[in-house]
């Protein structure tokens, strides 16, 4: 005798696949729904964030006009700079939503009236973000905390900026 399984056999097998599958592991709805993402995924954006939102208080003060714009500009430049370094980290699965394009600061602050009331608010946001990305380096993985460190350094590094731009605006007023 042949040692060929039956057809009887054969449909048996094939009718009960689909359900042993089913039953085992959850079901098709557990390839349906995205995992959750990773820790440092949530630090990027939020390291994202934190940058579109400096980037759009140094544009409110340039809006306003005046002789900042040659010690604004470069700062400026350096931070969208950061933002497309931030943002090359952030990998989004196929299928997925979009990165952060879509994830825009919520109200900037408008910034103060008078060129040295706009450096001042400058002075505190970049001090402010450079301690702030200090404060996420714990719960970084090395690679992301290595990115957040040079970006707060350079952050640090536009203080000093600033202060010699608000400098030259009081020598400027007494001149």
């Amino acid at each position: 005798m042949a040692a060929d399984p039956t057809r009887r056999v054969v449909i048996a097998v094939a009718a009960l696949l689909p359900l042993a599958a089913v039953s085992g592991c959850g079901g098709v709805d557990v390839l349906g729904h995205p995992p959750s993402p990773a820790p440092d995924v949530g630090l990027l954006r939020a390291a994202i964030a934190a940058e579109e939102l400096m980037i759009a208080r140094y544009d409110a003060v340039l809006r306003g006009g005046g002789s900042l714009t040659a010690a604004l500009d470069p700062l400026l430049a350096e931070h969208r700079a950061h933002l497309t370094q931030l943002r090359s980290r952030l990998i989004v699965p196929a299928g997925s939503a979009s990165p952060s394009p879509s994830v825009r600061p919520q109200g900037t602050p408008s910034p103060p009236a008078g060129p040295a009331a706009a450096v001042a608010y400058l002075r505190d946001a970049e001090q402010g973000a450079a301690a702030g990305l200090l404060g996420w380096l714990p719960h970084a993985p090395a690679s992301l905390a290595q990115l957040f460190a040079s970006i707060s350094a350079s952050e640090a590094t536009h203080v000093p900026v600033l202060d010699a731009a608000a400098g030259n605006l009081t020598g400027q007023a007494g001149g």
